[in-house]
């Protein structure tokens, strides 16, 4: 998915759970994906580099 779709769904997913939500870009195939906060989580060390968007929910960090 391109670069503004991702952030536009992150944005949309946020306002419909209040959850926390982040934009990942992965530059081996050029593609963008939206991660749960749970997901993101997971894996912080290795993704954080590759954070384009992020939008914080309630309770989350």
């Amino acid at each position: 998915m391109t670069k503004q779709y991702a952030i536009d769904m992150a944005k949309k997913l946020f306002r419909e759970s209040n959850k926390s939500y982040y934009v990942i870009w992965f530059p081996d195939t050029n593609e963008y994906a939206v991660m749960k906060h749970d997901e993101f989580s997971k894996n912080k060390e290795e993704l954080n580099k590759w954070v384009v968007f992020s939008i914080e929910g309630e309770g989350e960090g």
